[in-house]
């Protein structure tokens, strides 16, 4: 008798023991609570004194959203009662009762077990998280221009837009338009790297020109020039991509993070940066930077969006996997220990 299969969707419970963005750094401001929404649960994240803080989005005492709170005398005041809470989600005073009187311990807040900025996102973990954080070396490097794109609600889970950003065999056929040319559909061999929760995959491809990605006048049979880029995938979960392109005959490199952070069971929010070595540090090339990509994503979020299930399964029986596919199988078997580990 089969048994029933496990998906891993934008609530599995072993999400809470790992990291996702929720916010651009540069939007925690400090002092002004933001309301952000993960893994279908509501969080109040505060900048205080150059600190980072998150707690469920609820008052203890009348579940009332602190993130429509204020900060006054170094604390966080809700705006229903005026009961305040130190950075630490300890309640510090109840305006309604006499200071005589010893708060109750449940009054206290329940922070999340870590809140960080990282790569100009701030990152949350629930509970305490059996991953790292993903690295992104451009980020860091002065040659590289950082152009951000805006943030992208998605009606799709966040596994299954990592695993369409890993996947080797789909340009040929879904981004025509944008980057990818015929004649490029068998995947060759390539040698899948595992590092314990980590996946690392060197390829190279055949793909239009840069400058020719958005020509409208441009197609796969004509009118575009074609080129060899080498590429290197390193997949850290639960949900983050780093795709390093290095267009050798153009001297250029493009870094792109994919971070995502699924909101709820229909919706994963996509927080994508692009690192480019070859364009000025300006509003104008920075815009014309993240237009390709926005171009290709909506490409993927198009079809994406049709899927009816909104997760992927742990069992891998319950799809078709080919030679081409290793990536993203591996990407499933990483899923799978993640899962194994965080109901240890």
């Amino acid at each position: 008798m089969e048994t029933e299969c496990e998906w891993l969707d934008n609530e599995h419970r072993a999400l809470r023991k790992c990291w996702h963005p929720v916010a651009r750094s540069e939007d925690a401001v400090e002092g002004a609570p933001i309301q952000v929404e993960l893994l279908g649960e509501f969080w109040c994240v505060l900048r205080l004194n150059g600190q980072l803080a998150a707690y469920p989005d609820q008052c203890p005492h009348r579940l009332a959203a602190l993130s429509s709170g204020s900060v006054v005398d170094g604390t966080l005041q809700c705006g229903y009662h005026g009961y305040r809470y130190a950075m630490d989600g300890t309640c510090v005073q109840i305006p309604a009762q006499s200071p005589s009187i010893p708060i109750p311990p449940r009054a206290n807040c329940v922070m999340a077990a870590g809140v960080e900025d990282h790569l100009g996102l701030v990152w949350l973990a629930p509970e305490n998280p059996i991953v790292d954080l993903p690295a992104v070396p451009e980020h860091s490097d002065p040659d590289f221009v950082y152009c951000p794109l805006d943030s992208w609600d998605w009606n799709a889970s966040a596994a299954q837009m990592t695993d369409n950003f890993l996947d080797l065999g789909h340009i040929p056929f879904l981004h025509l338009e944008t980057f990818g040319v015929t004649g490029d559909e068998v995947v060759p061999e390539y040698e899948v790297e595992r590092t314990d929760l980590s996946v690392r995959v060197e390829y190279s491809r055949v793909t239009k020109a840069l400058e020719d990605s958005l020509d409208s006048n441009s197609s796969s049979k004509s009118g575009s020039r074609e080129i060899r880029r080498n590429e290197v995938f390193v997949f850290t979960p639960p949900h983050h991509v780093y795709i390093y392109i290095d267009y050798v005959d153009e001297g250029a490199v493009l870094a792109i993070s994919f971070a995502h952070q699924p909101v709820n069971s229909s919706t994963t929010r996509l927080w994508c940066t692009n690192y480019r070595n070859d364009i000025e540090d300006t509003p104008e090339e920075r815009k014309e930077a993240t237009k390709f990509q926005m171009a290709v994503g909506a490409e993927d979020k198009a079809l994406l969006e049709r899927s009816i299930t909104k997760a992927i399964p742990l069992d891998q029986r319950y799809e078709v996997h080919t030679k081409a596919d290793r990536i993203t199988l591996e990407m499933r078997r990483v899923l799978i220990d993640l899962v194994a580990q965080a109901n240890e």
